[in-house]
């Protein structure tokens, strides 16, 4: 018989927008607990260290929400692209922009 053909394994993906995401969300993780602790040490006198941490893992968890969001409104639904999608879309384009205007009012 003839030679058979080996099929060529696939090669691990070492990247993906998930394990970015899974990243943020530690890192988002880990700066609120620490915004946390210093909040619960210092009750008297919330320093200033507390409040950034706190200010950076909001912004990530921001980031995090945004990007999901994103992932699943593009997500296709039926054959394709029709009207309602687009409806999708286009709020989720409104409340991102919502959210990033007002949250970098907030910090001026």
């Amino acid at each position: 018989m003839a030679e058979k053909k080996e099929k060529k394994k696939k090669e691990p993906r070492t990247w993906s927008t998930t394990k970015v995401l899974d990243c943020v969300a530690y890192f988002a993780i880990m700066f609120i607990a620490i915004a946390l602790i210093f909040r619960l040490a210092f009750r008297e006198h919330t320093p200033s260290v507390a409040n950034a941490f706190a200010s950076i893992g909001e912004c990530l968890a921001y980031v995090i929400s945004i990007l999901l969001g994103f992932y699943w409104t593009m997500r296709k639904r039926g054959t394709g692209w029709n009207k309602r999608n687009i409806w999708w879309l286009i709020c989720w384009i409104v409340a991102t922009v919502v959210i990033i205007v007002i949250y970098i009012f907030a910090i001026i």
